[in-house]
């Protein structure tokens, strides 16, 4: 691939049994031995392999099983790329999902403070295995990640909270009137009507009525009557439609709440934009759209650049009183 990123090379098919070797003898050693020694460098950077990057500045260690392995940010970028956003959705799409994927490393990096961002590479390990050939199918992350070199999204001169999801339920919500999102005036509600027509929007979930009565006593702490959990509920919705509170009431006590994320993630719920339906064995959740609901719909930029969108407008949309900045 011509203008890939990636400084370190990592297949070991072309390195062959004795590279292997090599990589390994330390780790190998420190466990017949006890020695922890010197953490493995797999960065490269040698003569002729200059560790720099569009994405230079930064530089990514994660720590690995064996050791650890450095990389710059934008093969850092390439991998996470992928784990979060489809390879079909157009570039435009996977371009501002890059920048935003910059954005939150950036801001990781500067609130961590120490030159270098550390994150947990346990979900690394297939991707430092991987070879050129599956490596070659991801080109289209590789594009984003270059295409959009440097550039994260600020508010103020400052890195944004870079919130994204799958599906909306048709609008993004406000963060604003939640109070552990205050100070985000970018995450506003954005309408996405589009939405509507992801496979994914809308699904039903069902849960036995003695599971849910036990999930739910065993968080509030309060005894209810077989029936009198049900009757009691009640869900509280924001403007965009998603439950921000669910509410159980108590004849002569105090009422029970629950945060409506917390609520949905209790009985895996794509989203907070749901409604219930009783029936005499389960509850039945009707849900619509996949995801918390703030920041981009990764659904709605790719319909906004099958459309003619470029990345920075589409990020415009999705953040409005945000720019674009560039890593210096």
């Amino acid at each position: 691939m011509k203008n890939r990123i990636v400084i370190k090379r990592t297949n070991k098919r072309d390195a062959g049994g004795f590279l292997l070797f090599v990589f390994l003898l330390p780790y190998v050693c420190a466990c017949l031995w006890g020695h922890a020694g010197a953490q493995t460098d797999l960065s490269g950077g040698g003569p002729g392999q200059p560790r720099q990057t569009a994405d230079t500045g930064i530089t990514v260690r994660a720590g690995m099983p064996w050791g650890t392995w450095e990389m710059p940010l934008g093969e850092y970028l390439c991998y996470r790329l992928q784990t979060v956003i489809p390879a079909d959705y157009d570039p435009e799409a996977l371009k501002a999902q890059a920048v935003l994927l910059r954005t939150e490393a950036v801001k990781a990096w500067q609130e961590q403070g120490q030159g270098i961002l550390s994150v947990d590479g346990a979900e690394l390990e297939e991707w430092y295995l991987a070879g050129e050939r599956e490596r070659e199918s991801l080109a289209g992350y590789f594009q984003a990640v270059e295409e959009t070199a440097g550039e994260y999204l600020c508010c103020g001169g400052e890195p944004i909270r870079a919130c994204y999801f799958r599906v909306s339920n048709g609008s993004t919500r406000d963060a604003g009137r939640l109070r552990q999102t205050d100070g985000c005036p970018y995450l506003t509600a954005v309408d996405c009507a589009q939405d509507r027509t992801s496979p994914e929007y809308s699904s039903e979930v069902t849960v036995l009525r003695s599971v849910f009565r036990q999930e739910i006593l065993a968080r509030i702490g309060a005894e209810y009557g077989p029936a009198e959990l049900y009757e009691n509920m009640e869900l509280l919705y924001d403007e965009s439609g998603y439950v921000s509170d669910v509410v159980f009431h108590r004849d002569g006590g105090a009422d029970a709440r629950m945060d409506g994320e917390a609520f949905r993630y209790l009985f895996g719920l794509p989203s907070a934009s749901f409604t219930t339906e009783q029936t005499d064995t389960a509850v039945v959740f009707h849900v619509t759209g996949v995801g918390h609901g703030f920041g981009m719909s990764q659904y709605g930029a790719d319909c906004m650049a099958l459309n003619g969108s470029d990345y920075a407008e589409i990020l415009d949309r999705f953040f409005p009183q945000t720019e674009l900045a560039k890593i210096e």
